[in-house]
């Protein structure tokens, strides 16, 4: 398809004031459906990396890395990711939350001390802009439409590079000034994508097909 045929027409922040201040010592938050596309199984290599790191260093796992917490209805390809996080090392460290009513996103995402969504697919990303808008650090893929949606607001990784998913999610637990600069960049962000804004980029996109509708005609 010719790129002058084609109008982006981005979906719009929720009104959801930023929060006072991020949860001590709060959870990683993974939020979307449980299937292939979402790498769910690189997330949890990696957060078993960081799990065998702090106990490599004599530090307790609970006490210094947050647990994570998988929020989303789970597909039958997350049978083999739901019995990994029952065994160890996972087990008591990775929590499953199930699908999320529409209500209790926002309480989801203020409890969050970051979010992770580290998929190979994404067609927009709507979890990462509501993390945003609440001023939740992001660790988001380089691939789909994920880095138009954070920009440079937190931190993009190669969803196929376990280490480096791991180092990021490290980086923003553990430097309390990078995480609070990312949430700041993210609140800023965010208020660029507002529902009047995709109202009027879709009004408009109509308005075009419909002149070259005429044109064609003519």
């Amino acid at each position: 398809m010719p790129a002058e045929r084609i109008d982006v027409c981005p979906p719009g922040a929720p009104d959801w004031p930023p929060r006072a201040a991020a949860p001590e010592p709060g959870y990683l938050l993974f939020f979307g459906t449980l299937e292939p596309r979402k790498n769910v199984g690189g997330l949890l290599d990696a957060y078993e990396r960081l799990l065998a790191r702090e106990k490599d260093t004599g530090r307790a796992a609970a006490a210094d890395l947050p647990p994570l917490v998988l929020a989303g209805r789970a597909t039958e390809a997350a049978a083999p990711w739901l019995a990994r996080i029952e065994r160890p090392p996972l087990a008591g460290h990775v929590r499953l939350a199930g699908y999320v009513n529409p209500a209790h996103r926002r309480p989801l995402f203020e409890g969050a001390r970051l979010l992770v969504q580290p998929s190979f697919e994404e067609g927009f990303g709507l979890p990462v802009l509501e993390a945003m808008t609440l001023g939740v650090p992001v660790v988001a893929a380089d691939r789909g439409a994920l880095p138009e949606v954070l920009g440079d607001a937190g931190l993009l990784v190669d969803p196929e590079d376990t280490d480096a998913l791991a180092a990021a999610i490290a980086r923003l637990v553990e430097d309390d000034g990078l995480a609070s600069a990312a949430a700041s960049k993210g609140v800023k962000r965010s208020s660029q994508f507002r529902w009047t804004r995709t109202a009027r980029a879709v009004y408009q996109s109509y308005e075009r097909a419909l002149d070259h509708r005429r044109c064609a005609s003519a």
